[in-house]
């Protein structure tokens, strides 16, 4: 009996005298199914009457997205306990229906029904990696404590690439018929240049190059100078000898090199053709010259063209068999440009043969010029037998200028993760090149240089970018009635300095600095009390140019002294009536996304009248018998609203400086405002109505007269549902003023 009696006390003290939430088809008090699916053996199976959603604590938990402003978004997490009473979550317990399926990064996933159509909305997408079996003293109350995670958790445990961008992307999957590479990245004090290839050769070295020197190609390592240097390499016996493409990345000076310098020589098994060298000439055009084993030039190739002189080119060497004749081809591209120079050539009466040796930078066949290329840099040579568009390589060439959304919609793609762009990818920072570092920290790295959102996917098991532009002059993806008694809990507004930041300095990896500082007003960098004092920031981002700190200091600045308080957290619950009985207000809180815009209307009389607009950043979620609770994570919603050209909304642009020039009482319709600073104001009758704020009372002003300071304005009183006295000398502003976006 005393047995008994614990497993008893354990079991009620476990379950809290309550049956579970959910019976064998998970439906939860409020009516909504709430279901839990484990990916097994290729199908997600319903594991929901399993779910211990018990007293205390013992609830399923999900949250994603950032927790606060200065955050950056975590990856999502999703708790709650098993019922293993019976084993099935034992990974090697034998009689388990799913043994040999339970593993680390099972695939998890938990939706509840779309209240409008019945479809499926996701709370959380993500992987289990461990689990861990708990029990009581009794032996009767068994579980796993399942801790789940989002696809950031998986992504961070990689490593960083060891090879440089160019460098993977020719050899990962690989170019088509890859004969030879070598990267020429190879470290100062290098004795030869090596080969990417497992079964290729290395090239040897003639002379004195400065290797790993030139660092301007921002898809590779450092190059090397090729002033007073020859690199030589054997190609491995191929079959197919037609066609032939060789490619390279090429710097020459602006100052141009010695004309008749060779840049590439290719060496064919051939009796008569055996050389084809590219020259550099006076004025930096290009010539594809043929020379027979005598060393004759052969009539035929490709005619000086282009001018290569101060650009960073990607070079092709293109050699294909056209009957009885060899066709040439020479081409140029800049590696920020889609658009290549082409010139062409025939050799008459000419058979190809394997290319058996390529020579970089060598002394020409028929002698005269010394070898190397003065303050010259090349690298990345290939061979293949294709020939291949000179664009193959996309933005991977050279991902300098690259937008913060493509870059991470691309490295999604070669990462083999699902992706959901939000807004126009295109209208992004441009970033600068892509460092060896882990997929996710370069994603990191360009929302950081945007600053847009970063979000688990909720549909599948990958990542979302929302961009910044697109949370700009949002209409509400959500409107909560606090009179209406439809949140949870009540809202707590903080007048803090946690997030403030009035002296921003921005840099440029490797490049420049801008500072930013809110020198005057109430969030300025004087002392108390005109001012808060100095809240510095220093930042480093990963930007194509110094031109754009200043932008970017300056957004950061405005994103930092916003004036007015924080509502950090916002509850509801969706087992609430208020819910229950509105399936289109439940529906807009379970579409919510990050960076969607909430308003609370109706605020209480104690807060400022004004309807309180906030950005959602994350959320935290508990779901069990009773409840269906969402906590939003948010941000003043205000510094999004950002100048439109031609708006009336967003389109006004604020005086430097205004006051009232005389005391109003609460009844007056005409006001006196005079000018500080600035420009006076607007009497066009096409300009009006706008609202200014004084005092705290929002005034629709109707009519302004008078075309120097001070000037009379007709208004209407109480547009916020504020009205009182104010005094001369009160701040008078536009109630909505114009920020100028980033």
């Amino acid at each position: 009996m005393a047995g008994l009696a614990a497993r008893v006390a354990a079991w009620q003290r476990r379950m809290g005298g309550t049956p579970g939430p959910f019976g064998g088809s998970g439906e939860a008090s409020d009516g909504s199914p709430v279901k839990v699916e484990l990916f097994l053996n290729g199908a997600w199976v319903d594991i929901t009457s399993l779910v211990m959603t018990r007293s205390g604590s013992e609830k399923i938990h999900i949250t994603r997205g950032q927790g606060d402003e200065a955050g950056q978004t975590e990856r999502s997490v999703c708790r709650f306990q098993l019922n293993n009473r019976n084993g099935y979550f034992s990974p090697r317990n034998p009689t388990s229906p799913y043994y040999g399926q339970l593993g680390r990064n099972t695939p998890l996933r938990v939706h509840v029904p779309n209240p409008s159509d019945g479809g499926k909305l996701y709370r959380f997408w993500g992987e289990i990696s461990n689990w861990p079996t708990k029990w009581d003293i009794s032996g009767s109350d068994i579980w796993v404590e399942v801790d789940a995670a989002g696809i950031l958790r998986r992504l961070a445990q990689g490593a960083a690439p060891t090879h440089s961008v160019l460098y993977t992307a020719i050899t990962d999957p690989g170019f088509e018929s890859l004969l030879a590479y070598w990267p020429c990245e190879d470290i100062s004090g290098s004795i030869s240049i090596a080969s990417a290839l497992t079964n290729g050769s290395t090239m040897t070295i003639s002379g004195y190059p400065n290797l790993a020197y030139y660092n301007d190609f921002g898809s590779s390592e450092l190059l090397p100078d090729m002033t007073d240097a020859t690199f030589s390499g054997g190609v491995q016996g191929y079959l197919t000898t037609t066609p032939a493409q060789t490619r390279f990345l090429l710097s020459i000076p602006p100052d141009g090199v010695t004309d008749g310098k060779v840049i590439c020589a290719l060496i064919m098994k051939s009796s008569s053709v055996t050389t084809w060298e590219l020259v550099y000439n006076t004025g930096g055009t290009l010539t594809l010259r043929v020379l027979d084993s005598a060393g004759v030039t052969v009539s035929g190739g490709v005619s000086a063209f282009g001018d290569v002189r101060g650009k960073r080119l990607r070079v092709s060497i293109e050699l294909q068999q056209n009957g009885g004749n060899i066709d040439c081809a020479v081409r140029y591209l800049e590696v920020t440009s889609t658009t290549a120079t082409s010139a062409t050539g025939t050799v008459a009466g000419k058979t190809m043969a394997r290319i058996t040796d390529i020579k970089m930078a060598p002394a020409p066949v028929s002698g005269g010029v010394s070898r190397g290329l003065d303050f010259s840099t090349l690298g990345h040579v290939t061979l293949q037998n294709a020939i291949t568009s000179m664009t193959d390589l996309g933005e991977r060439l050279d991902p300098s200028g690259e937008t913060a959304g493509a870059r991470i919609q691309r490295i999604c793609a070669e990462e083999g993760i699902p992706f959901d762009g939000v807004g126009d990818l295109s209208d992004t920072v441009r970033m600068g090149s892509q460092a060896k570092k882990k997929p996710v920290d370069l994603i990191s790295e360009a929302t950081e240089a945007d600053l847009g959102v970063l979000s688990e996917n909720l549909t599948v098991f990958g990542l979302g970018y929302r961009v910044r532009t697109n949370l700009y002059n949002q209409d509400p993806a959500l409107t909560l009635s606090y009179s209406a008694n439809q949140l949870a809990e009540n809202l707590t507004p903080v007048d803090d300095d946690q997030f403030t930041r009035n002296d921003i300095t921005v840099t440029r990896q490797d490049g420049d600095t801008a500072h930013q500082a809110l020198t005057t007003g109430a969030m300025g960098t004087a002392d108390p009390p005109t001012g808060i004092g100095i809240y510095g920031e220093s930042v480093t981002l990963n930007v194509e140019s110094d031109s754009t700190l200043a932008d970017q200091a300056s957004w950061r600045l405005h994103m930092g002294t916003v004036d007015e308080a924080r509502y950090p957290q916002v509850s509801v619950n969706l087992a609430h009536p208020t819910f229950t009985a509105n399936q289109a207000l439940k529906t807009a809180v379970l579409r919510l996304r990050q960076g969607d815009r909430v308003v609370i209307t109706n605020p209480p009389a104690w807060l400022p009248p004004d309807d309180i607009s906030l950005i959602v950043l994350g959320l935290a979620e508990t779901i069990d018998h009773f409840e269906h609770r969402i906590t939003l994570n948010c941000a003043p919603a205000s510094p999004y609203e950002v100048g439109v050209l031609d708006s009336g909304d967003h389109g006004r642009l604020d005086t430097a400086g205004a006051e009232l020039a005389a005391a109003v009482d609460s009844s007056s319709t005409s006001i006196s405002v005079s000018t500080t600073s600035g420009p006076a104001w607007t009497t066009d009758t096409a300009d009006m109505p706008f609202d200014v704020r004084a005092g705290g009372e929002v005034m629709r002003v109707t009519a302004v007269s008078g075309s120097s300071s001070p000037q009379t304005f007709t208004v209407t009183r109480s547009v916020n549902g504020i009205v009182k006295s104010h005094s001369a000398g009160t701040d008078l502003s536009l109630a909505n003023p114009t920020v100028i976006a980033l």
